[in-house]
């Protein structure tokens, strides 16, 4: 036992330096690279320190033991010294700093049997060889370069504690803003956050697992957050895009009760549907078209319902309109657009709707979208009439 309390602690600070070398020696070599391992920054692992003063403080009254019992009492110590600290550092600061869960033979991830092995046969070595060395030597140094050495290391080990305290404090609200949405929002932020901690992971890689797991949580969230969102945008989109007959009415009421266009009710079209009724054909099924295609159902149910805006019966006709040596399929898109300008305001593709609905016949195609379906309405539309038979004495 030393004899005066800077020896102790040059004693505990020489053992925690040991440890640091220790440590540095095995995680550098898993990790392929140099890594400053330990939960302080400085060189030192207090906790091989603490173990070697339990080791002491066991061997002195029980010297006269056998080896055969001393040493696995050595062994339980240290074990149980090791979750004791590792139970200690979740309480206070909320992380698990080390975990043997992927070991054989483990304890809650705090202790296994294999590293138990490992402090076991260190203790022997220390206790027996390293120990008497070390007090031997530290007996020769001078009081004054002592007591000097116990006070920088206390000051040091104080301020290197509370700056690691702060670190794995970070950490930990780190993993409390990846499980709060954190990535999705500041991801620059995070690689940031991940840089100032890169000593602190480095040191406990089993820290990495715990923000692997986070990010998995928080990306599988977001993954799910969004597919949900979209999902319901989908059904919004189709729901806005089902066409409704309350809506074309209203689109084209004004139409549907001016005295002038209710007029095609008198003239009749493909066998027995009236101008009026095909219009109304039209104007409604390239509603429902353009509205589930997303385009401007609005300019396709005004213009399908004016594209056959003529007063006249285009099978006998000689009027002012349409005299009777002009053809009706070339001229009726230009007279059904004069006669809807009169009475109605029109947009560029309710025009196009209407002056173009005759393609091929009429050599300039459609310019927009709408009306190249109107006019695809137009000729499906009255080829059904058309092909329609006529009512019989059981349809009467």
């Amino acid at each position: 036992m030393p004899a005066t309390i800077e020896q102790g602690v040059v004693l505990f600070a020489f053992y925690a330096f040991c440890g640091w070398l220790l440590e540095v020696a095995y995680r550098s070599f898993h990790a392929r690279h140099l890594v400053n391992p330990g939960f302080l920054r400085g060189p030192f692992v207090p906790l091989y320190a603490v173990g070697a003063g339990c080791v002491v403080l066991l061997g002195r009254p029980l010297a006269h033991w056998h080896p055969a019992a001393l040493i696995p009492l050595f062994g339980v110590t240290l074990t149980v010294l090791e979750a004791a600290v590792g139970w200690l550092l979740e309480r206070q600061l909320g992380v698990q700093l080390w975990s043997y869960e992927d070991n054989r033979f483990n304890w809650r991830g705090r202790v296994c049997l294999g590293f138990s092995l490992a402090w076991t046969a260190m203790a022997v070595v220390f206790s027996w060889w390293i120990h008497p060395g070390a007090l031997w030597a530290v007996s020769r140094v001078d009081g004054q370069w002592l007591r000097f050495f116990a006070l920088w290391f206390t000051v040091a080990l104080a301020l290197d504690t509370a700056a690691s305290v702060a670190e794995v404090r970070a950490f930990r609200a780190l993993l409390g803003r990846l499980q709060a949405g954190f990535v999705a929002r500041r991801d620059l932020e995070l690689e940031r956050q991940l840089g100032r901690l890169r000593r602190l992971l480095e040191a406990f890689p089993d820290l990495n697992l715990r923000v692997f797991a986070a990010l998995r949580r928080n990306l599988q969230g977001a993954v799910q957050t969004q597919l949900t969102q979209n999902f319901q945008k989908f059904l919004a989109s189709i729901e806005q895009r089902r066409p409704r007959e309350d809506e074309w009415a209203a689109l084209v009421a004004d139409i549907l009760e001016h005295p002038e266009f209710l007029r095609t009710r008198e003239f009749p079209h493909h066998k027995q549907v009236t101008i009026f009724q095909h219009a109304c054909a039209v104007s409604y099924l390239s509603y429902s078209l353009c509205k589930k295609l997303n385009l401007d159902h609005r300019a396709a149910a005004r213009g399908g319902l004016l594209h056959d805006f003529f007063l006249y019966d285009w099978r006998n006709h000689d009027v002012p309109d349409l005299p009777r040596e002009k053809f009706h399929g070339f001229a009726h898109p230009r007279i059904a657009l004069t006669n809807a300008e009169t009475h109605f305001e029109l947009t560029d593709t309710e025009r196009d709707c209407i002056l173009r609905h005759m393609w091929p016949l009429t050599l300039v195609p459609p310019r927009t979208r709408e009306s190249f379906i109107v006019s695809m309405v137009d000729k499906w539309v009255a080829s059904r009439e058309l092909l329609r038979r006529r009512p019989g004495p059981r349809d009467a």
